[in-house]
């Protein structure tokens, strides 16, 4: 390291050279670099659907959703699997750990299920396996116009779509809203029932019919000609005139037209949408990784006005969703903040330094700002909120090592050393000091980058780019901050000391301290003690939701497999919000849900029963909240209230996966068992004023038909089970034959009967595959009515029942948690379910465990390398007394401003274990350098304070300053860790200055 010193002194024109290099470098690195709102925290997750027509909930969960569990749970590194089976359709979501290979576990997934098809039954279609359930869009338009339908204004969509799949950076472009239709042929079973033909001989007659088969060529002198038969059906009309039978009496012909309704349908699983209340196709946009979207924005907007330019006035292109607009007023926010930042720190450092030695220790800041940068685009770390919240932290902590540099430097000189000479002497001699700080504080960031889940991958970049600036800090330090010194730096006259009224008093309090130390450091741990006290009146709220102006509402219809039902209760919806004054714009979706608007938004399965609103707000303009958490409390009492027909779910954005405060999960093997307990539960936590949207997530019973067959009665008439289940279900669900092809495009041919009550369902005619005669279903079978499941969930392949609640602002979670829990402990009979606990309870397990083991490893990693550099066993925890001191600022802060425990609040506390020890390093080092040149114990703790209190105060009120403009952010995230930061290194630095050299006295003398 010496070397590196002399050298960079020596050669300073280069030094000063390559610095600037590294600035211009730094400033391009950043306009090319992704920008990205938030980081990727693309999650290790998957969706297997599978459908089976004709099949109830329950057949569907036994045949179906229970094979493919035992299929699924054979992956490695599965976090959770949860299925929800419904009528026809079973869906199952298995979410892996984020330490898994995970594409080397899709692979192995698709392989599983290929082995799974034998043991399936028949009838069931193929699965769709969905590995991106995380992927989201960049850009939503919503295309309307009052005097069009769907389908034109999909084929509208088509034309700005084949503009923007040609932009750079743009993966993929979608059309959401363009319905498929399909072709049903609907037999009419009175008039099939006068030829000697069943549903299922039309269904393989219109199959075989419409077969495509190459016919072959001719050889002729002039070479191959290829003979082509043309296929049979290219219109409705050729359907209708298709022959089906010809009567061997008469020889009169039946056609398909004669006996069934031929006609186009949307197909009914087809997903609507709509854009304040008129009809809209959406255009969904998918950027590329890696890309700076913002730049990608600009093309994005230049496509779209040129095709506004050729299309219709009627027709309306509306943003539902501009990620690039975003971003771009995001990472201005964060740079305006850093900017401020820099400007905070440069003047402190000003006021304490002196113009010129600021000047140079300043030079630091834009050095290592674009020396991170640089690395930044190496590593493939994206410029996002989270990257420049981390350049914000590191701020005033970059300046601290040129502060303590340039101070050692500036002695020396005025001790009366020439400048070259201080400049390698000053930097040697606090190498050491500087080089263990820097380590200390990597030591504490890095374990934060193994933090567990969505909430550790989201952060990951914080540590990253703090440990990054702070090794660039230090080479700054070693290099750049004595070679400007060593031409720039003057001896100084004694000035006044702006600190000598703070110096006095630390002298006061050292003395009196070190005259009765066990009985100060009693006062310092009652304080303490005290301040762990606060702790049971700080609400804890793990995930604060997201600073974006965006609502989002799931609906639930109680009418299963009704669309047009769906359809009444989303325009209710859109109507009572359109009603206050905050909403501007509503896009919903009927059928399932609108395409992911953000990476932690909850994902909407497609089913006839669901839909979804989008809206964006602006509170400000009813002047009636404070907050996004006031107004979606607001509206979800309403809904509650007012909203018919379903259940309602209001949602705003959160970092964290979404979900429900409260979450008891009741698993077990006997559902009756399960739903008793459930319906306890769900009575008592009703009865909380703090608690709202109470779920009781059983499942529910609907009528369903059953044909129950006397086997006697259908053998004697010939009749097989297959030839029973087989046109019945094609009679009632219909089924596809085979497709129509018509001016580029596909229809799908499906054939189905028109039954509609149960009359038409006995007198149905099914035919034997043995004897060719067909009989009624009523001479064989009854009908009956009975209640049926119509979902059944499991969560790791048992039965679960939830019950949710939301809880209201100004309420703590923790309280009705522990009530509820004890309610359960003692009330409830639970001996045959198994309770677990979602919701917060277990967010804040997993990540407050987390953060406990980082912090701990952080500890270990700090108190080793200062057992090295001090060759003592206690010194080291001399230093380590910070910590605890600056707990009493974080708890004070957070109760003074009201600030909730946050993830980031935690994130913070660990990050000081890094920061705070750096104060009492360079009062210990000083404290044995001083014993060393013959001071006793006591006149050397005296010394200490007096001699490096410029530097400490001067360090820590920097890395105060520089997390200034967090502070008043206004940010969910950042704004609380930003003010545990300065609570606790505020109040660190006070005590440490009167603690450590009491404590070192204590165990020294």
């Amino acid at each position: 390291m010496s070397k590196m010193i002399q050298i960079a002194i020596k050669e300073r024109k280069v030094t000063i050279l390559l610095s600037f290099f590294i600035l211009m470098f730094g400033f391009y690195a950043y306009y090319f670099v992704p920008k990205q709102e938030n980081p990727d925290t693309t999650g290790p997750a998957a969706q297997v659907i599978y459908t089976f027509p004709g099949a109830s909930a329950k057949d569907v969960e036994e045949l179906v959703t229970k094979p493919v569990e035992d299929a699924i749970a054979k992956l490695d590194g599965i976090d959770y699997i949860e299925s929800y089976s419904y009528d026809n359709v079973s869906i199952v979501v298995v979410m892996l750990t984020y330490n898994v290979d995970y594409k080397e576990q899709w692979s192995k997934l698709s392989t599983e299920l290929d082995h799974l098809k034998n043991d399936l039954p028949d009838g069931i279609n193929d699965p769709t396996i969905n590995t991106e359930l995380t992927k989201t869009a960049g850009i939503i338009l919503a295309l309307t116009g009052k005097d069009y339908n769907y389908d034109q204004l999909a084929s509208f969509a088509k034309l700005y779509k084949e503009s923007l799949i040609k932009v750079d950076g743009i993966k993929e472009v979608d059309i959401d809203g363009e319905l498929d239709k399909e072709i049903i042929i609907e037999i009419d079973n009175d008039k099939l029932g006068g030829i000697a033909l069943s549903n299922s001989d039309v269904f393989d007659l219109i199959r075989a019919q419409n077969v495509i088969i190459p016919s072959g060529a001719i050889q002729t002198e002039q070479g191959k000609i290829n003979v082509k038969v043309p296929k049979s059906f290219e219109s409705l009309s050729d359907l209708k005139e298709m022959i089906i039978y010809i009567s061997e009496k008469d020889g009169s012909i039946v056609r398909l037209g004669d006996v069934a309704r031929v006609y186009f349908q949307y197909n009914e699983n087809s997903v609507r949408y709509r854009y304040n209340q008129e009809e809209a196709v959406l255009i969904t946009v998918y950027f590329q990784k890696d890309q700076n979207i913002i730049l990608i924005g600009d093309e994005v907007r230049k496509v779209i006005d040129q095709e506004n330019k050729k299309l219709p006035e009627q027709l309306n292109i509306n943003e539902v969703l501009f990620l690039p607009k975003d971003v771009d007023v995001s990472v201005n926010n964060f740079i305006n903040n850093l900017i401020q930042g820099i400007i905070l720190v440069v003047i402190i450092v000003l006021f304490g330094m002196g113009a010129r030695n600021a000047v140079i220790v300043s030079m630091t800041i834009p050095l290592c700002i674009a020396t991170t940068f640089i690395s930044m685009s190496l590593l493939g770390i994206d410029v996002q909120q989270v990257s420049i919240a981390a350049l914000i932290i590191a701020l005033g902590i970059l300046v601290d090592n040129s502060i303590v540099i340039s101070d050692a430097i500036q002695v020396k000189i005025n001790e009366g050393v020439d400048p070259v000479t201080a400049s390698y002497l000053g930097t040697k001699e606090q190498s050491i000091p500087v080089l263990s700080s820097t380590i200390t504080t990597i030591a504490a960031f890095a374990p934060l980058m193994a933090l567990p889940g969505e909430a550790g991958e989201f952060a990951k970049s914080l540590p990253e780019v703090v440990i990054i600036a702070l090794s660039a800090s230090f080479i700054v330090a070693m290099t750049v901050t004595p070679a400007l010194a060593s031409k720039f730096f003057k001896p100084k006259l004694t000035s006044k000391d702006h600190l000598s009224g703070i110096t006095n008093l630390y002298r006061k309090l050292v003395r009196t301290n070190i005259e009765y130390p066990v009985r100060s450091i009693l006062v310092v741990f009652s304080i303490l003690l005290m301040s762990l006290g606060l702790f049971k009146i700080i609400d804890v709220k793990m995930f604060p939701f997201v600073d974006k102006n965006v609502i989002y509402f799931n609906i639930q219809s109680e009418i299963p497999g009704d669309s047009e039902y769906t359809e009444k209760l989303i325009k209710q919806a859109e109507t009572i919000l359109l009603d206050e004054p905050e909403i501007l714009n509503i896009t919903s979706s009927i059928g399932g849900g609108i395409p992911r608007f953000y990476i932690t938004a909850g994902l909407v399965p497609p089913s006839s029963d669901k839909g979804q609103l989008f809206c964006e707000f602006d509170s400000s303009k009813g002047g009636r909240f404070r907050s996004r958490e006031e107004l979606g409390q607001y509206l979800q009492e309403k809904m509650d209230r007012i909203f018919v027909g379903g259940d309602c779910t209001v949602n705003l954005l959160e970092i964290n996966i979404p979900g429900p405060t409260i979450d008891i999960k009741i698993s077990g093997v006997y559902l009756d068992d399960i739903n008793a307990v459930a319906d306890q539960i769900y009575n008592e936590l009703a009865k909380y004023p703090g608690t709202m949207n109470v779920k009781n997530n059983q499942p529910n019973y609907k009528y369903q038909y059953i044909v129950e067959v006397d086997d006697e009665k259908a053998s004697s008439f010939g009749l097989s089970k297959f030839d029973i289940q087989y046109q019945i279900n094609l009679a009632l669900n219909g089924s596809k034959a085979s497709v129509l092809k018509s001016e580029g495009k596909e229809y799908d041919l499906v054939l189905k009967s028109n039954i509609d009550q149960i009359d038409d369902i006995e007198n149905l005619l099914v035919k034997s595959s043995y004897t060719n005669s067909k009989i009624l279903v009523k001479q064989f079978a009854k009908v009956k009515i009975k209640e049926e499941l119509t979902s059944i969930n499991r969560h790791d392949r048992e039965s679960l029942v939830s019950v949710t609640a939301k809880v209201k602002a100004g309420f703590g979670s923790g309280a009705i948690q522990n009530d509820i829990q004890n309610f359960i402990e003692n009330e409830v009979d639970t001996s045959s379910v198994k309770i677990s606990y979602g919701g917060d309870k277990e967010t804040i397990s997993k990540y407050l465990s987390g953060l406990a083991v980082a912090a701990g490893f952080a500890l270990v990693i700090v108190y080793i390398i200062l057992l090295i550099q001090f060759n003592s066993l206690k010194q080291p925890f001399i230093i380590l007394a910070t910590i605890p001191l600056s707990t009493i600022g974080i708890l004070f802060s957070l109760v003074l401003t009201r600030t909730n425990f946050t993830f980031t609040v935690g994130l913070g506390g660990a990050s000081l274990i890094g920061i705070v020890v750096n104060n009492a390093i360079l009062l210990i080092e000083y404290i044995n350098r001083a014993r060393g040149e013959g001071m006793t114990v006591k006149e050397a703790c005296f010394d200490s304070v007096e001699k490096r209190m410029r530097p400490i105060l001067l360090s820590s009120v920097t890395t105060i300053f520089g997390l200034m403009p967090l502070v008043f952010a206004n940010s969910s995230f950042f704004t609380p860790m930003a003010i545990a930061l300065v609570g606790g290194l505020l109040i660190s630095t006070i005590l440490t200055l009167t603690v450590i050299p009491t404590i070192y006295y204590l165990l020294e003398r």
